[in-house]
């Protein structure tokens, strides 16, 4: 959303200069306008300035346009910086990247505030099994606050995300995430491109950001490395896992569905608070106990593919399942199989 703010003296139209400074989001330049002689165009009309530079109304689109071009390949140049070739081959390879240091100590302890906050006037979401809670959480958090909108839409994460993926990516959704550090248990192996009901979209993945530190014991997440090149693409036609295998075996049991994912590189990366890992949607993780006398609080945000469609199906059970209420985008329900993500709901994150 544009803003335009008119700095003058009292009067509407000033008899000397005025100055505008017109915003966009985190971006923002300011032009002076000099009704001075000599600070007009042949019609009379007067130039706007920046920096000294003469900038005429009717180019005034024009030279907007160019200054946000020059600040995204600014940003592009600090996503460059932080992200190597190196770690584009090695989350293509593994299926896994820790990016540590993505949030500054302010930034994360304004995020942390928000969560915080956020669990205590939020509905909240319970996951409970047998052994104890696995986790709460609240859903699309970028729709209940405008802090948790900026983390969701944070301008280096997609920037990461998109460049990590190979190609333009939308959000799908948020939770907000609580581990209990009392009377919790472990989140088991799953895979999470099953319970998406989305097809065309590849290249989903997830980014985890660490609103506190997160060592081994306070139940940070465990990667099975390369296992999202070895389960096929799709849900329940994955034509490698045996054909009475269901769609919640192969999403809740992938070591029996697949059994050589037992033989694949466990790596648990414990992470600080601001670090993000980032995730393929097909890659096998799980999460272990928090045994720590601190909850550990963290955030999930989901992006799929820029042409990503509606594909319910087997999911659809899911969804209508009363315990996992808020674990799907409830606006998804009124799409028809094969429509297109509205941007409306589901934006480009980059644009969003």
């Amino acid at each position: 959303m544009w803003s335009l703010h008119r700095l003058i003296s009292p009067g509407a139209i000033p008899a000397r200069s005025a100055t505008l400074i017109i915003t966009c989001g985190w971006w923002s330049v300011s032009l002076k306008c000099d009704r001075k002689t000599g600070a007009h165009n042949a019609s009379g009309r007067p130039f706007f300035t920046s920096a000294g530079q003469p900038v005429q109304l009717s180019y005034l689109c024009l030279y907007i346009g160019r200054k946000v071009l020059m600040t995204i390949h600014s940003s592009s140049e600090k996503v460059a910086g932080i992200l190597s070739d190196e770690m584009i081959g090695h989350y293509r390879r593994d299926g896994f990247l820790h990016v540590p240091g993505m949030l500054n100590a302010d930034e994360v302890r304004g995020y942390l505030a928000e969560a915080q906050a956020m669990f205590e006037r939020e509905q909240m979401v319970s996951w409970d099994e047998a052994g104890g809670n696995v986790m709460d959480w609240v859903a699309d958090v970028e729709l209940r606050s405008d802090v948790m909108r900026r983390l969701v839409l944070h301008p280096r994460i997609t920037a990461i995300a998109e460049a990590l993926a190979g190609n333009a990516l939308r959000l799908f959704k948020s939770e907000l995430l609580l581990k209990r550090q009392q009377g919790a248990t472990d989140t088991p192996m799953h895979i999470d491109d099953f319970a998406f009901p989305l097809e065309d979209a590849p290249n989903t993945l997830t980014v985890w950001v660490a609103l506190v530190d997160v060592p081994v014991e306070k139940g940070c997440m465990t990667f099975l490395a390369g296992s999202h090149r070895l389960v096929s693409a799709g849900m329940a036609s994955s034509e490698d896992a045996p054909p009475e295998a269901s769609w919640e075996d192969m999403m809740m049991k992938p070591l029996q569905i697949w059994p050589d994912l037992n033989w694949s590189t466990r790596v648990t990366p414990p992470l600080r608070a601001g670090d993000c890992t980032f995730h393929h949607a097909r890659t096998v993780h799980m999460a272990g106990t928090n045994q720590t006398g601190q909850p550990r609080y963290s955030l999930a945000t989901v992006y799929t593919d820029a042409g990503a469609r509606y594909a319910p199906g087997h999911i659809e059970s899911y969804a209508d399942d009363e315990n996992m209420e808020g674990y799907l985008p409830q606006s998804m329900k009124g799409l028809q199989p094969g429509d297109p993500l509205p941007n409306s709901r589901f934006p480009k994150i980059r644009s969003g």
